[in-house]
């Protein structure tokens, strides 16, 4: 579900209409029906206020995990990126990190033992 699939989701289920979110936002009902169609983005500061307005977490227009990437262009300016992390590639990932943490113990059980068992012989 994209953003402003999401925003029109929330809007309706706690009964606000166009009419009620532009206006907290200070825009027309015209240009907050644009963004809601997906023809113009939400900028930050809208995804912001709608998630204090209809009083939601960010995450949850965003998508479970997000990530804000705040760049500068060459001219000066400033533009964020918003990348949402499914929920399954953070559970693979953590259980990946646990895989290798017991590899790494495991080696240094297998090269502690080897140290005990070796002989060391000086000729």
């Amino acid at each position: 579900m994209t953003v402003f699939e999401k925003v029109k989701f929330f809007r309706e289920k706690q009964g606000y209409s166009q009419e009620k979110l532009a206006y907290h936002l200070g825009i027309e009902q015209s240009q907050y029906s644009r963004r809601e169609s997906g023809q113009v983005k939400f900028s930050a500061d809208e995804v912001l206020a709608i998630s204090k307005i209809l009083n939601i977490e960010i995450s949850e227009l965003m998508g479970d995990n997000t990530v804000v990437f705040n760049l500068s262009t060459q001219n000066g300016g400033n533009f964020g990126q918003y990348v949402s992390i499914p929920e399954v590639l953070i559970t693979q990932y953590e259980q990946r990190l646990k895989e290798k943490d017991e590899t790494i113990n495991l080696l240094k059980s297998v090269i502690e033992t080897l140290k005990n068992t070796t002989p060391t012989s000086n000729p």
